[in-house]
């Protein structure tokens, strides 16, 4: 017997699945629909979290990403509102961890002037004449625009030529950071895709910071630990070094490593362009806002001025007649080995007696002078 070629009779006629499969098949049809729900719920929120964490570390917490420079800017904020100290003159200072330990403003005599100077320090380690730069303009779209500014000069990285892209960490950078910090790289490229890469991530790439913030800084190991750098400040941006006495055999090992870090600049030794254009765009940035600039070089011990051959030391001089504005050059001010910790880091001690003479014969004098 022929069978039925009707496409309906066919359908009819289709073998049947067994009892229960249709019920089945529903079930699992919904359960992957579920899934698929729950997968794209899931990426939804990552996306949330990581759109919203990179919103909060442009905006509100900016110190999360960069805690040495945004502790210090929201302090001096602060300490000009608890204060009301707006007429007075504020003068900031812009240096690398040498400032940072031993620049101390409240050393230098004028807190209890009512019309004397604020001086604040906004130092970062590691900070050379492109994070400068960077910081001043940080500080002035923050709204605190100083009077007058202060500028370390670290002598021996006027010889470095970068790369910028080799110096700066991308988690630290916010994205108004990009355009200051691009424009002095060789691979600008380089450093953009490091950045994104942070930024993709930044629960992740910030992940230390984050949990000092939040209070976890001692669940980790003290070497990981960066809540010191906020919770060991003073007032005015100081950070005394940790010490206040270290023995000899350490002292020798610091220099050492000092050593083997700045010497190397010394080998014919020549003023390098990078630094160069950024002290000069830091200066052009400053006569277009008004602000008096002067430099300021920090004590060094004499075991490191004997680094310094003396043709080095006579173009740097020369160097500080070409920028044409005050160099305070404090290098050979301290004569005593034990009041460095390494050469070039002023103990606490050595912090005291250089901060008190500089705000008696640099500051108080270039200011009563109106910045020249």
């Amino acid at each position: 017997m022929t069978p039925p070629t009707h496409p309906l009779v066919r359908w009819f006629l289709r073998p049947q699945p067994p009892a229960g499969e249709w019920r089945l098949r529903g079930v699992g049809s919904r359960a992957r629909g579920r899934a698929k729900r729950a997968v794209l719920a899931g990426v939804a929120v990552v996306a949330v979290l990581v759109l919203g964490m990179n919103v909060v570390l442009d905006t509100a917490r900016p110190e999360w990403h960069d805690p040495e420079i945004w502790h210090r800017i929201k302090q001096l904020r602060g300490e000009t509102a608890a204060t009301g100290s707006h007429a007075r003159p504020l003068v900031v200072a812009l240096g690398s961890s040498r400032s940072q330990m031993g620049f101390n403003p409240a050393r230098m005599g004028f807190d209890d002037d009512p019309a004397g100077p604020r001086i604040y320090n906004l130092s970062q380690a590691g900070c050379g004449p492109v994070h400068e730069v960077v910081n001043l303009k940080r500080l002035l779209d923050a709204g605190a625009t100083p009077d007058y500014l202060l500028v370390e000069i670290l002598p021996p990285v006027l010889a470095g030529n970068g790369p910028v892209e080799k110096v700066f960490a991308p988690e630290k950078l916010g994205a108004a950071d990009l355009p200051r910090v691009l424009p002095y790289c060789e691979h600008p490229r380089d450093l953009l895709a490091a950045w994104l890469a942070a930024r993709v991530n930044p629960w992740y790439s910030l992940r230390i910071s984050l949990m000092s913030h939040w209070g976890a800084g001692s669940t980790m190991p003290w070497q990981w630990r960066t809540d010191f750098l906020w919770k060991q400040m003073k007032e005015h941006g100081w950070m005394p070094y940790f010490f206040t006495e270290i023995p000899p055999g350490q002292r020798k090992e610091g220099i050492d490593k000092a050593s083997g870090q700045y010497v190397p600049y010394f080998a014919d030794f020549r003023i390098a362009p990078l630094p160069d254009r950024a002290y000069r765009d830091l200066l052009a940035l400053c006569r277009a806002r008004g602000i008096p600039v002067a430099f300021y070089v920090m004590p060094e011990s004499p075991t490191f001025r004997g680094w310094y051959p003396p043709a080095a030391r006579e173009r740097i001089r020369s160097y500080y007649r070409e920028l044409g504005v005050p160099v305070f050059d404090a290098s050979d001010w301290i004569g005593d080995e034990t009041m460095f910790a390494d050469g070039h880091h002023l103990m606490r001690h050595g912090a005291t007696a250089f901060s008190e003479r500089f705000g008696r014969e640099c500051v108080g004098p270039w200011i009563r002078n109106g910045g020249r």
